[in-house]
């Protein structure tokens, strides 16, 4: 793992345990979207995230678009039947 991924991906670490209700949303709406589809876009989730708290009033959420690759492989280790649910691109970076 590069020095640079090691860094992000600390600093998702970070937000992804200070911020748990980021975590349930994504993986109920990735849940909810696996009922229809085989493949979807962790990015698209992050849009609704935004779109839900947004209208919900209360307060958005600062999401880094980057960190969407390590929810994506947070979702895929947590419900391996879905395996391949999310596309990612190859960095060696893992979600342990």
């Amino acid at each position: 793992m590069s020095n640079e991924m090691s860094y992000n991906f600390r600093r998702f670490k970070l937000y992804d345990k200070a911020n748990p209700e980021v975590w349930q949303m994504f993986e109920s709406f990735a849940l909810q979207a696996a009922k229809s589809t085989k493949r979807y876009s962790a990015r698209a989730i992050f849009h609704r995230i935004r779109w839900e708290t947004m209208v919900s009033g209360n307060g958005e959420f600062k999401i880094n678009n980057n960190w969407s690759k390590y929810y994506a492989l947070k979702f895929m280790a947590a419900h391996p039947q879905h395996s391949g649910f999310f596309q990612t691109r190859s960095s060696g970076a893992f979600y342990v």
